[in-house]
């Protein structure tokens, strides 16, 4: 059965035809249309996320979620997001600027029939613009960056003081400053910027993305044992509901492809296939944000200093409407680096952000039309260079077997390198941008000689040429990852593909190793616990107990060894949970601390007295582990997935989510499922895959993914949580892109007659 349906906007007809999933396939006789088409089947299914998204970019979400909400506003207004999209539409090329302008009119014939998100019933939904689409883009990235990193390096020096602060991370960065300036007020407002951040997290669902990251492995012709190029990957972000990833599949004349996009958002800037060549990406960790300490003249509001004198901070006011409370004004600053983001520039110091995506107007979506009728690997990665942000690591691979790795977006380029781990004065001029880093100097490789490309957030080159990033993520996931490449065997796209569910950590069984070569404990509880990792296989299945004293074990490690040097007060703080970089850097510091002990590969610089601390903490940690496990797990049975779960939210307190899930691995694991250091708590999943994707470029009509949720936002919809089961299972379901299966798998088919020819 068709259904018709007369529509404002296409040019011709267009065809919706929803599978078993309610994954909707749009077939247009152009372009054009089949950008409508994909507008209209988004704002079908997911009209609330759009104006969620529209709404927290540009600072009025407390429209819906009221007084609580105006914290998150205010920092949304300051990060000038708005006019940061208005610009980048304006330096849209025609093309894509078309592209967008259809999706819009697609979303806009959905608002106008009158639909409306339960969830904001009551509340205005004015018509999407391009603009929009950016926005939203920009508001699900712009605190992927190292900002908040920085910000919390520096509240922990302003915490704990230069010599405690420099035992958390020894990789010391020529001219890091690791002194306060003049007056003691970095203090201040690096602690008032924490508590901005604080009071917004909980309404501005971004600042979950402080700790993004990815999988993606591809695997060369040469290395399979079908002789087909392999891509896999999976997505790591906190899980929102709706999914923050929506699937769609558009084909015209003009190409076909199929994929993951972003509600609001027209084209596949991620994850996809066109039939010839497959794409993903994960995050590169690249420093593309610099915090500006600003120093302004409290006898003359809105004066900063600068190297050349003093200079005026452009001034404005705005106004937030609340829903249930009294309009709100803020003020927005902005200085020659960027607009101020936390502190009050009428007490003397606050804080600036310079940002790639908001700096300059950007031409970063051109990409997003070649990489649809690309044929191979090589000419997907040399469309990218236009991209802005963030910084990628993308994956390719392609029909004739081929496979490469692109680092593509934006890399600033400073005159010092004292922004690279905290906040830097900018009265000085001492570490501004100078140009960027030429496309032709971004790290590339196509068909390697180990015949596989992968990326885990891990270090991309050996060397600082061009600078990237400070720092990235631990390296346990990467290492697990090459070691299960690597070698002279051949794969089977299947062997790759499970990799996805694999749960065994690296650094779960060095530590076993190295407990099961260490004598007996004295004390009873930290014996137990040695001989029960000791004696385990490494790998966090959901039913394993040891996992759960693992958990616990790492826990108890970590305030070993950082509560005596950054103090109690310190210790809560960073365990609390309210600014997700926190968690971070316990992370981070724990993996450098650990990784030499454990065996890791140092590239001939070695530093024993890491191993040394580590050691001296280790039999009151083990006596820990054992006791918090006791605690949480009572006295026998215990089970890993029991306190290890996974659970959405929604950003509307109350509303329905899909139901939690009990989980294996952590966030050392290639399934990837990252929990919080709060000792005592139970280990809810905080980062984990939002989707995955397996594509064999030798069928690639036999392409499959999944996400944790569904294609609908509408709880009452039977669509909304029905790839669920499949992804807990590390199924996935089929990505159908030929459209004779299409047509064999269609539930609901509609046909999008338009009343009206756009030009």
């Amino acid at each position: 059965m068709t259904d018709f349906a007369d529509v404002s906007g296409p040019r011709g007809e267009v065809l919706v035809i929803r599978d078993g999933y309610g994954i909707p396939h749009v077939r247009a006789g152009s372009a054009w249309d089949a950008w409508f088409g994909m507008g209209f089947a988004c704002a079908q299914d997911r009209l609330f996320q759009l104006d969620y998204d529209r709404r927290r970019a540009t600072g009025r979400w407390a429209e819906v979620a009221g007084p609580a909400a105006v914290g998150g506003d205010v920092l949304a207004r300051r990060m000038n997001i708005t006019q940061a999209a208005h610009a980048d539409v304006a330096a849209m090329s025609g093309p894509v600027r078309a592209m967008f302008e259809a999706y819009a009119l697609g979303v806009n014939e959905v608002i106008g029939s009158g639909a409306r998100p339960a969830e904001t019933t009551g509340t205005d939904l004015e018509p999407w613009q391009p603009w929009h689409s950016v926005a939203a883009y920009k508001v699900r990235h712009i605190l992927m960056g190292l900002w908040q990193h920085k910000l919390a390096e520096a509240s922990v020096l302003a915490r704990v003081g230069a010599e405690a602060f420099s035992q958390l991370d020894t990789r010391t960065t020529a001219g890091s400053p690791l002194t306060v300036p003049p007056g003691g007020r970095l203090a201040r407002v690096i602690a008032e910027a924490s508590d901005d951040v604080t009071r917004a997290a909980p309404h501005l669902g971004f600042l979950a993305e402080a700790e993004p990251g990815s999988n993606a492995w591809a695997v060369s012709g040469s290395r399979t044992a079908h002789g087909g190029a392999v891509l896999c990957n999976d997505s790591h972000r906190a899980l929102d509901t709706p999914n923050v990833y929506w699937q769609c599949h558009l084909t015209c004349p003009d190409f076909s492809v199929i994929g993951a996009a972003f509600p609001g958002v027209p084209g596949f800037p991620h994850f996809g296939h066109n039939g010839q060549v497959a794409w993903a990406i994960t995050h590169a960790h690249a420093d593309t944000q610099d915090l500006y300490l600003e120093w302004f003249d409290e006898g003359r509001p809105g004066w900063y200093r600068t190297e050349d004198g003093w200079a005026q901070a452009a001034r404005r006011t705005e106004t937030i409407d609340v829903r249930g409370g009294e309009p709100v004004d803020t003020e927005v600053w902005t200085t020659r680096h960027g607009p101020v983001v936390h502190g009050d520039p009428l007490t003397g110091m606050a804080v600036a952000l310079k940002y790639t995506a908001t700096a300059v107007a950007g031409r970063g979506f051109e990409p997003l039309l070649p990489m649809l009728t690309a044929r191979n690997v090589g000419e997907l990665i040399d469309a990218q260079r236009e991209w802005v942000d963030p910084v990628n690591n993308l994956v390719a691979a392609d029909t004739a077997g081929r496979i490469a790795y692109q680092a593509r977006g934006e890399l600033p380029v400073r005159s010092s390198p004292s922004h690279r781990r905290l906040p830097v004065p900018g009265w000085d001029g001492a570490c501004e941008w100078t140009g960027t880093v030429p496309f032709a100097r971004m790290p590339r490789t196509v068909d390697p000689e180990a015949g596989f490309v992968m990326t885990a957030n891990n270090a991309i080159v050996d060397g600082d040429e061009p600078y990237i990033s400070y720092t990235f993520s631990h390296p346990f996931r990467a290492e697990r990852l090459r070691q299960c490449l690597a070698g002279t065997e051949r794969h089977t796209a299947e062997g790759l593909a499970a990799l996805q569910s694999d749960m065994v950590s690296w650094a779960a069984r060095s530590w076993s190793r190295l407990l099961g070569g260490l004598g007996p404990q004295s004390e009873e509880f930290a014996e137990r616990t040695r001989l029960m990792l000791a004696a385990w296989d490494g790998e966090l299945r959901g039913e394993s107990g040891s996992a759960l004293l693992y958990g616990c074990f790492q826990r108890a490690l970590a305030e070993s060894l950082y509560r005596p040097l950054v103090g109690d007060a310190t210790w809560r703080w960073l365990t609390a949970g309210d600014v997700a970089t926190t968690a971070t850097l316990v992370r981070r510091w724990l993996a450098n601390d650990t990784w030499e002990l454990l065996g890791g590969p140092t590239g001939g610089d070695k530093d024993p007295a890491r191993g040394r601390r580590v050691l001296t903490v280790l039999p009151a940690a083990l006596a820990l582990a054992w006791q918090q496990a006791s605690e949480i797990g009572g006295q026998r049975d215990w089970r890993w997935d029991d306190h290890h779960r996974a659970s959405a939210v929604h950003p509307l307190a109350g509303r329905p989510a899909p139901a939690a899930v009990g989980m294996g691995g952590d966030s050392d694991t290639i399934q990837a499922a990252t929990y919080g250091w709060r000792a005592g708590t139970p280990f809810d999943v905080t980062v984990l895959s939002v989707y995955r994707q397996v594509v064999d470029l030798a069928a690639p009509a036999a392409a499959s993914f999944v996400i944790p949720g569904g294609a609908s936002g509408d709880p009452h919809d039977p669509h909304f949580a029905d790839q669920l089961a499949e992804w807990a299972e590390h199924r996935r379901v089929p990505m159908l892109s030929r459209w004779a299966d299409v047509e064999s798998a269609a539930q609901v088919r509609t046909v999008l007659r338009p009343t009206s020819r756009q030009p």
